[in-house]
């Protein structure tokens, strides 16, 4: 129980590090044209809106006794949706919240997403 916990509080952790990583990374585009704002905000809107009827769909599944959404798809698409929504649409669905493994992988993808952001932000502002 205290593993699981503390599993899921790296994971949130790692979000809010996440976006501000972006919004560092972000920041500078959207100083030169305002429009950059639009679409990215545009973008997370849609993969967050896809996630949830994604996380909804394999909840419905689950239940039915249905082919399952993979794991890997929604890992990646809580990626796409740079997990800005991830935990929260897992709680509102009911869905995937007490599996370790899956929270492991989350923060496995939170974990390169970080690393990532982190290379093009040396890249970028060294």
């Amino acid at each position: 129980m205290i593993v699981k916990s503390f599993i899921m509080f790296l994971a949130k952790c790692g979000v809010i590090v996440s976006l501000c990583t972006l919004g560092v990374l972000i920041l500078p585009l959207i100083a030169q044209d305002i429009s950059v704002l639009g679409a990215v905000l545009g973008g997370l809107i849609f993969s967050n809106l896809l996630m949830l009827v994604v996380f909804y769909k394999d909840k419905a599944y689950a239940k039915q006794n249905k082919e399952r959404v993979s794991e890997r798809t929604l890992v990646l698409l809580s990626a796409l949706a740079l997990h800005c929504s991830t935990h929260l649409v897992m709680h509102f669905t009911h869905h995937k919240t007490n599996k370790v493994s899956f929270q492991l992988k989350l923060l496995l993808a939170i974990s390169i997403q970080v690393l990532l952001s982190t290379a093009w932000f040396v890249q970028v502002y060294i």
